[in-house]
């Protein structure tokens, strides 16, 4: 009986998703197993109770540093990556920097244990590494993708970021507390380790492109390659930066981009130390309870995105529907963060979190399909240059978390969400007064030539 293989732009888009899993536990596995570094706790070992003695003794503002050190180097490779992909190719890029970051990971506790300075370097050169996975991955599906599977194949690509945020917490606080070599070092261990493996299997699996690979149907490649054909050749177009850096629509989304990612980074790095410090619960449990935004943020986005397309086809405009989405997720977000803030219940503080991961996800269509709106030609490129600015609150929003708690009080951790709530306002207000839903002009024009024709366009 003949075996029936999967077509291969599947087989990369699980491929793809699992990689984007591995980042996300590469980049967040330090927020739960600090924990366990700074703060003495309880394990069971070989069935007998014992007391873990915190291993380090950071101030808050180191604490902060350190959390935020991973977002440097991140932030820095997002517009690179794009560039870096179209000349060694995305695939290739995107394995190897997964790999990178792995090694990087499996060093955290020999880095750790030597100075928190080696360890603020380790983190950097992590998001070096992982700073042009998205990048790459538009350069992946602009030579995988037919035009009529794009939207799915990309978006369950990078669902796999979302799923490991939801599992990196409570794994991670499992083996903090039960893991070998102090616990919290099995946490990079073993996160490193299935990278590695990863890449063994990306390494066996997946090509460059359709015409590349040994084992293709010739019915899926003829499907790819002739529906692929324009975004083949995205990297002969000359990018008008002028117009780009200089277009309101743009600076609306990295308004929006910014305030919804401090909102994001106060859920995804700030919660778990929140829950510990003032809530006092459990590493084990706190694992679990952290990543609950994370659980209803994943199921409640694609249902976001259908209402909103629903909403097109009607009569709303689709400047319309990007600014009440956005309005409503955003203020909506930090009502239920400041909420959370004066709660003394620890359930209570979950349920406005957890509702604050539905309230983003109303956000988040919004303004990233926006930028499909106004570019559909340099959509990527506005994608770099909005993740370059909104990852500056992946190392900003620790740094000031470390100096406003102080003391890890209740009232200490109240001025921080409310800082978030002001972020959400500003960047509401930002997108909607600068917000089209038209495509610009300057996306609509070639640009392809001489660096005499771009000036003679910009």
């Amino acid at each position: 009986m003949p075996v029936i293989s999967p077509p291969k732009r599947y087989v990369l888009s699980g491929m793809i998703f699992v990689g984007f899993f591995v980042m996300s536990g590469l980049r967040v596995n330090l927020n739960v197993a600090i924990g366990a570094m700074v703060n003495n706790h309880t394990a069971v070992v070989d069935g007998e109770t014992i007391c873990r003695q915190a291993e380090f003794h950071w101030e808050p503002r180191m604490k902060g540093l350190i959390l935020g050190a991973f977002y440097y180097g991140y932030m820095v490779f997002q517009i690179p990556g794009g560039w870096l992909a179209l000349r060694l190719g995305g695939a290739r890029l995107f394995g190897i920097a997964v790999l990178v970051a792995s090694v990087f990971t499996l060093l955290t506790p020999t880095a750790t244990r030597w100075s928190p300075i080696a360890l603020i370097i380790l983190r950097i050169l992590e998001g070096l590494a992982l700073g042009v996975l998205f990048p790459c991955n538009h350069a992946i599906w602009s030579r995988w993708a037919p035009s009529a599977e794009r939207t799915t194949l990309v978006t369950v690509s990078v669902t796999g970021s979302s799923i490991g945020y939801l599992l990196t917490m409570p794994v991670s606080g499992i083996l903090s507390k039960y893991g070998f070599d102090g616990g919290w070092a099995s946490v990079f261990y073993c996160f490193g380790l299935f990278g590695m493996v990863w890449y063994v299997l990306w390494v066996m699996v997946v090509y460059e492109s359709p015409a590349t690979h040994p084992t293709i149907s010739i019915e899926e490649k003829t499907l790819i390659q002739t529906s692929a054909l324009e975004l083949s050749n995205v990297d002969k177009l000359v990018i008008p930066w002028k117009s780009i850096l200089s277009s309101p629509p743009v600076w609306g989304i990295i308004a929006a981009n910014f305030a919804l990612d401090w909102a994001f980074y106060i859920l995804l790095i700030s919660m778990p130390i929140f829950l510990l410090d003032v809530m006092k619960t459990s590493i084990t449990k706190m694992g679990f309870l952290a990543a609950s935004p994370f659980v209803v943020k994943g199921l409640c986005t694609p249902m976001s995105g259908l209402a909103a397309d629903i909403l097109r086809k009607s009569k709303m405009s689709t400047t319309t529907v990007r600014k009440v989405f956005y309005a409503a997720g955003a203020i909506a977000s930090g009502f239920l963060i400041l909420i959370a803030g004066y709660s003394l219940d620890v359930t209570v503080v979950v349920i406005c979190m957890s509702l604050a991961g539905m309230t983003t996800s109303l956000a988040y269509p919004a303004y990233t399909v926006n930028m499909l709106d106004i570019a559909p030609r340099f959509a990527s490129i506005v994608m770099g240059i909005c993740n370059t600015i909104g990852t500056t609150a992946g190392f900003v929003s620790p740094i000031v978390v470390g100096f406003v708690t102080q003391h890890k009080s209740a009232k200490e951790w109240q001025e921080v969400f409310w800082i978030a709530f002001v972020i959400l306002v500003v960047g509401t207000l930002a997108f909607c007064a600068l917000t089209s839903g038209e495509r610009q002009e300057w996306d609509k024009t070639e640009h392809q030539g001489t660096d005499d024709k771009i000036e003679s366009q910009d």
